[in-house]
């Protein structure tokens, strides 16, 4: 019989974006240093090992953790810096454009760099290293999956009080969640994320549904995370009709890139939209004589869009005429939507099913993110 479970508290936001603060120097100028948008963003060990940035070097020199070298900039101290391995991003990259170019990629973290990277970071909220079981695969492999993801936490737990630990459940079937939840639990664990959510929606969407209701259902209680959105719609579908309690994800950053205009729960092309209609910080700067592939309108693209979701994740209800995209403009951006569809089936099958991370994302933009000139 499972003991008795008690309330907590933990220090996170319901929306928690990935801030790519190590490899993405404009997430540490003005205005985005300031972070006004949410009380906690995510962090990735990945992005340690993938920056060539100095001000890591710097950080490191000084003996300050990078979370120290954010407050220094502006960083907002009440803003909580939550701790993830990056492990997603790598097998997407594998699985996504290395697999389309028919490239092997062989690039690991062993947990030793990763809990490098977690000492530097001097973050608030540790997520123990996981594994991304998929519903392909066979009983030995979740087997061994499963072991490794046990033996991962207790290595955190070295180093790492269980109070500051968000452990990591996968698995498609209840048995695996459960066994899982099970030894997370007689570990004093008290923070739980779901895992492996996107190869999971690719798969069979109905099977995510009843994973995470699952998980939520064993996990009452006790804070549940989700890792990972495969769509923007279920963003609010995961926090309020499943229960869950935040969800991370780089799809904002995915969605700015591809100047995509979040307005509720639609995302439409940005030349589709009144942005007179609104007033928040992103849009009062938008113009919509500026060159769309410049550094200031991707900017304020993103923070409008940082904040669209989060007025979502908070329970405010879209308007489902939202004002600021054009009536007449909605019937070209269902044919446009079709038309890319039908195209990239028609060019590569594969395309549409395949991970892709939102850096990706940003490097395919046809000219990226043009900087301002100092």
């Amino acid at each position: 019989m499972r003991a008795k479970k008690e309330n907590i508290a933990a220090p996170l936001s319901r929306l928690i974006p990935k801030n790519h603060f190590v490899s993405m120097s404009f997430f540490r100028e003005e205005p985005l240093i300031k972070w006004p948008y949410t009380e906690s963003v995510l962090f990735t060990a990945y992005d340690v090992y993938r920056s060539s940035d100095f001000w890591i070097d710097s950080c490191i020199k000084s003996g300050q953790t990078l979370k120290e070298g954010l407050l220094e900039l502006g960083f907002p101290e009440r803003c909580s810096l939550v701790a993830d391995t990056g492990i997603f991003e790598i097998e997407a990259r594998k699985a996504g454009i290395a697999k389309r170019l028919g490239i092997d990629v062989d690039f690991s973290l062993t947990n030793e760099q990763i809990f490098e990277a977690y000492e530097l970071s001097g973050a608030d909220v540790f997520v123990s290293p996981d594994e991304i079981i998929l519903p392909t695969d066979a009983p030995y492999q979740v087997v061994s999956k499963v072991s490794t993801i046990k033996e991962n936490l207790l290595q955190l737990l070295d180093t790492v009080p269980a109070s500051k630990v968000i452990a990591v459940l996968q698995g498609s079937k209840r048995g695996t969640i459960e066994r899982l939840y099970d030894f997370f639990r007689s570990n004093k664990v008290r923070m739980f994320a779901m895992g492996g959510l996107l190869p999971m929606w690719h798969h069979d969407p109905n099977l995510l549904k009843r994973v995470v209701t699952y998980a939520r259902s064993i996990t009452k209680g006790y804070w549940l995370h989700t890792f990972g959105l495969p769509r923007l719609k279920l963003l609010t579908y995961y926090l309020h009709d499943l229960g869950v309690d935040s969800v991370d994800s780089s799809i904002l950053l995915y969605l700015t890139a591809r100047r995509r205009y979040v307005a509720g729960t639609d995302a439409c092309p940005v030349r589709l939209v009144d942005l007179s209609v609104c007033d928040c910080e992103g849009c009062k700067n938008l113009d919509s004589n500026m060159h769309t592939r410049s550094y200031d309108f991707f900017v304020n693209l993103y923070i409008h869009n940082v904040i669209e979701a989060a007025k979502m994740s908070r329970g405010i209800p879209a308007n489902p005429d939202d004002p600021r995209i054009r009536k007449e403009s909605r019937t070209i951006e269902k044919q446009d939507k079709k038309k890319r569809k039908d195209s990239a089936t028609e060019k590569n099958p594969m395309k549409s099913i395949s991970w892709q991370t939102a850096e990706d994302s940003l490097r395919e933009s046809e000219s990226g993110v043009q900087r301002r000139k100092p």
